[in-house]
């Protein structure tokens, strides 16, 4: 009796653990797509929250450097025909290596006779004999520069105007090295023209001119190190004709760093360009030295060409798609630079959740099961208990 017992135990155990199984099977196949859909629709909710945080930062470039372009535009138009020669001599001398630089004042400080005060400010003007035309557009390039700049400094702790012949005026009064590349270090023949900052407003690559940014790269006159900043610039056109941008450069130690460090558990943020180029990632931060060998290191490491394949595969602005690689990508387009906020999570997490739904499938299942089947046992083992304790009794009163 007992070993039927064990059989009977044994045979109920095993169709529970495969009843059980079957439903953790048919509940993860049903379950699977279900928490994909999920992930993805919070991915997609996620993804356009902080890509509109970011967009906001681009949005205030767009606005300082259009308002910038205006006033340029309405000071140059002021100074039509206007001899401005001994203002230009006076803030830009010659520096005698065939160049002009902006006098130390400008940049240290001193009081104009109308009690305005001036700082900040430093230029290179790459030639000693500059025709009137071209004197009107960068005094009022100076002008532009050095009041937009102290204006939007809660903003931007810079602003510089960039010409095609290698002209450059700057407000930074906070930069540590105190512009003195410009004012005094960079050579007679400072050429900036094969910069990123010079090709993406050319008329031939920027033909509507609009503001457009670089990838992550050094500062023009850092040529080993740190590459800690991107810029952006707005092209002038006057009739036409290229006549030069204005732009702002961007740290990563502050804004871009604090749009990667802020992610959720098990994802990871980054922020590429349309080429697939890192522009922000977490391998990047906290670096003293950033070289772009580690920029493109950090790129190879986040897979940031299956990343960009993807999105050009799927050709939304923005949305939430799966990878060859096995990640769920969330992307949106941020306008001004033309970049792209992405949001990756392991697909691990879709099954993770199903299977441990499906695990608690399994687990109520086969006890239930198994419960149900104890209890029916008992059940059969107190009847038949009766049944026997009757037959006694019947027994005894015969006698």
């Amino acid at each position: 009796m007992k070993r039927m017992n064990w059989k009977s135990a044994g045979m109920t155990f095993l169709v529970a653990v495969g009843v059980a199984s079957f439903a953790a099977i048919a509940g993860y196949l049903t379950l699977e797509p279900y928490f994909e859909r999920k992930v993805m629709e919070a991915s997609a909710l996620h993804i356009e929250e902080r890509a509109n945080r970011q967009s906001a930062l681009f949005a205030d470039v767009l606005a300082i450097e259009y308002a910038t372009g205006r006033g340029f535009t309405s000071r140059l138009a002021a100074m039509e025909g206007v001899d401005v020669s001994a203002e230009f001599n006076w803030l830009f001398p010659e520096f005698g290596d065939g160049t002009r630089r902006s006098r130390p004042e400008l940049f240290d400080g001193y009081r104009t006779a109308d009690g305005d005060y001036v700082y900040g400010v430093g230029a290179f003007i790459s030639d000693v004999d500059v025709a009137p035309e071209r004197q009107r557009q960068l005094i009022a390039a100076y002008h532009t520069v050095r009041q937009h700049g102290e204006a939007n400094s809660g903003h931007f702790d810079n602003l510089n105007f960039v010409t095609p012949n290698n002209d450059l005026i700057i407000f930074a009064p906070g930069r540590e090295d105190r512009l003195e590349f410009y004012r005094r270090d960079a050579p007679a023949d400072f050429d900036f023209q094969s910069e990123e900052l010079a090709q993406i407003v050319s008329p031939f690559n920027n033909p509507i001119a609009v503001t457009r940014c670089t990838r992550l790269s050094r500062l023009l006159y850092v040529r080993d190190g740190v590459a800690l900043t991107t810029g952006c610039h707005f092209p002038m056109r006057q009739n036409g004709r290229h006549i030069g941008a204005f732009g702002v450069t961007i740290s990563m130690q502050n804004y871009l760093a604090n749009a990667i460090v802020d992610a959720e558990p098990n994802s990871e943020n980054m922020i590429l360009t349309r080429d697939g180029d890192i522009v922000a990632h977490r391998d990047l931060l906290f670096q003293d030295v950033l070289t772009p060998n580690l920029v493109a290191e950090a790129g190879q490491s986040a897979g940031a060409a299956t990343l960009t394949e993807a999105i050009r595969r799927d050709g939304r602005v923005s949305g939430v798609t799966l990878t060859d690689d096995g990640r769920v990508l969330a992307f949106a387009r941020i306008e001004t630079p033309g970049w792209y906020f992405v949001i990756t999570r392991p697909v691990w997490l879709v099954h993770s959740r199903a299977s441990g739904v499906s695990a608690m499938i399994f687990l109520f299942s086969f006890l239930g099961i198994f419960t149900q089947a104890i209890v029916l046992s008992f059940y059969r083992w107190l009847k038949r208990r009766r049944r026997n304790s009757s037959a006694a009794s019947g027994g005894l009163a015969r006698v």
